[in-house]
């Protein structure tokens, strides 16, 4: 009975990876462009950490805000 609580709970959590690393995925390549086009005279070596660290932070924003949420990602309706 224990097992089955637990693999439901990894369900969850795989459906929250399913939001989160698109998320962390846009977020720094966003970063990265919009770094280069308007802050071009901010060297390389500091825009790359900025974009992942932009990137970590929103995913975990994205995984802790979604939380209760990501049960409906992937249902579809029967309209």
């Amino acid at each position: 009975m224990e097992w089955r609580k637990m693999r439901n709970e990894g369900c969850g959590m795989m459906n929250r990876m399913k939001i989160v690393i698109p998320t962390m995925l846009v977020v720094g390549i966003l970063a990265l462009w919009i770094l280069e086009k308007d802050h071009s005279e901010v060297p390389l070596q500091y825009r790359i950490p900025i974009a992942l660290l932009g990137a970590l932070i929103s995913g975990v924003l994205t995984y802790f805000l979604f939380k209760n949420d990501a049960d409906g990602v992937d249902k579809k309706s029967d309209k």
